[in-house]
Order: C-alpha cells, then sequence, then structure tokens
C-alpha cells in the first residue's frame, strides 16, 4: 500500500481535530463539575435545613425540661414548706409532752441519784470495816488517773514537737494543756482548755490526748473546740483549723466517727507514734 505524505493542510486537520476534542472535554469536565456543585449545594442546603430543624426540636425539648424542672421544683418546695409547717406543729405538740417528760427525768436522775448516795455508803462501810478509808482509795485512782492522762499528752507532744507537722501541714509553733477564760459582751463566759495547739501563718492544729478514745468525743471536738477557739482566740478566727484526737487506744466507733469527721487520729504503735491523717480536713 502506498504510504500517503502528509500536506500541511493535513497537520492543520489534525491539529484542529485535537483541538475540538480538548475543547470538549474541558467542557463536558465543565458540565460534571457544575453538576457535582449543584449536587454539594443542594445537599448542604439539606444539612442545613435539618441542622436548623433538629436545633428548633432541642430548644424545645430544653424549654420543656426547664418548665418541667421549675414546675417540680415549685412542687418540691411546697411539700418542704408543708413539711416544714407539720414538722413545728409536731413541735409544739412535744413541747408539752416534753415538759412531762423532763419531769420524769428529774424524778428519775433524783432516785438514781438517792440509789448511788446509799450504795456509796455502804461500800464506805465495807471498806472502813477491812481499815480502809474509802476517800483515800478515791483519791488513789484520781491520782492515777491523772498521771495516765500526764503520761498521754506529754507522749504525744514530744512525737508533735519533733515533727512540727500535722496532716501534710508545717506548723512553726507549738504549745500544750492551753486554759482560757473570756467573758464576752452578753455577759456569758466561755472556758475551755486545748491539750495540744500549733500555729502557722493562717492554720492552726488542735490535738486532744484521751487515754482511750470514745465514741462521742470526736463530734464534741467539731461542735466545741472549733468555735470555742475562734471565739478565745479571735486573731486567729480566720485561720484554717484542723483537728487530731491521739489515744492509746481506740473504740472501733470512736475511730470511725473521727473519720467520717475529717479528724486525724494518732495512736501509739509500739514505740512510735503512728499518724492516720489522710482523711484530714479543714475547719
Amino acid at each position: 500500500m502506498e504510504k500517503k505524505e502528509l500536506t500541511a493542510a493535513d497537520v492543520w486537520a489534525i491539529f484542529a481535530e485535537s483541538d475540538r476534542k480538548i475543547a470538549e472535554g474541558h467542557r463536558i469536565l465543565d458540565e460534571k463539575i457544575a453538576e457535582g456543585n449543584r449536587i454539594l449545594n443542594e445537599r448542604l442546603a439539606e444539612n442545613d435545613r435539618k441542622l436548623t430543624e433538629s436545633n428548633r426540636t432541642l430548644n424545645e425539648k430544653l424549654a420543656e425540661n426547664d418548665r418541667k424542672l421549675t414546675e417540680s421544683n415549685r412542687t418540691l418546695n411546697e411539700k418542704l414548706a408543708e413539711n416544714d409547717r407539720k414538722l413545728t406543729e409536731k413541735f409544739k405538740e412535744l413541747g408539752i409532752e416534753r415538759l412531762e417528760n423532763d419531769r420524769k427525768l428529774t424524778e428519775s436522775n433524783r432516785t438514781l441519784n438517792e440509789k448511788l448516795a446509799e450504795n456509796d455508803r455502804k461500800l464506805t462501810e465495807k471498806f472502813e470495816a477491812l481499815g480502809i478509808k474509802f476517800n483515800d482509795l478515791k483519791t488513789n485512782l484520781n491520782g492515777i488517773s491523772d498521771s495516765n492522762g500526764e503520761f498521754a499528752e506529754e507522749y504525744f507532744y514530744s512525737s508533735l514537737k519533733k515533727k512540727m507537722e500535722f496532716a501534710g501541714v508545717h506548723f512553726d509553733d507549738i504549745d500544750k494543756d492551753i486554759k482560757l477564760l473570756k467573758k464576752m459582751p452578753n455577759g456569758e463566759r466561755v472556758r475551755d482548755q486545748f491539750d495540744i495547739l500549733m500555729i502557722n501563718d493562717d492554720a492552726a492544729a488542735i490535738v486532744e490526748i484521751r487515754y482511750t478514745a470514745r465514741k462521742g468525743y470526736p463530734i464534741t471536738m467539731v461542735n466545741q473546740k472549733v468555735s470555742n477557739f475562734r471565739t478565745l482566740f479571735p486573731e486567729y478566727a480566720k485561720f484554717k483549723i484542723y483537728l487530731g484526737l491521739a489515744a492509746f487506744s481506740f473504740e472501733e466507733s470512736a475511730e470511725k466517727e473521727a473519720k467520717e469527721l475529717g479528724i486525724g487520729l494518732l495512736k501509739q504503735v509500739g514505740e512510735t507514734v503512728e499518724y492516720e491523717t489522710k482523711w484530714v480536713r479543714a475547719y
């Protein structure tokens, strides 16, 4: 087959066809891009519509929840007010009964005191028959109790003075057996004693000593020692106050009560003092 030579016209025709196809390709591509943009815009518009609808529904639900919560609070307040009213009435009723109970309790105490006095008299007679003076025996027992208390105080005081730290807080000064009596403007006298007191620039630690720690004393510390300290030492009224209870033995109920109230414990373990203070809080 004879090979045909390309003329200039043929070459220009090929270029023209190529340009046409490229232009056609661009046109198709532009159309597809335009279609894609149209679809995308429609989807974005639909998403915006759904989001707006969703926000409207959410706002309606939030408003409804607020309404229900307000209504619930109103109902709760009404119930609390009703309970307060009933409780007030009940207290008035109990106030009448309490007078009678107080009378009976006073009578019961009187009878008990008479029996105790009679027992003391009989016991004194028995001791005297044995050649023992009962008052001397009571004095000796009291002396032993005082000695035990002094020993416990000195034992725990020495440990704290050596550390100068309690519940992770460093203190600058420490003192023991602090007694104070103060007359208030209304004429009331406030008296208290603090076994061990530690002070720094913004905190105080009150550590009370007991040979045996019994239930009820931790709550007494919180209710009495904290308020009395602030009253008797007004210069420290805004200080943080940490409480500690030191004893050679603890009733289980006393230890539990102290932990619940955020009071640190100091115990004798062998020849050392063990500090349990991870639950201590400031008052």
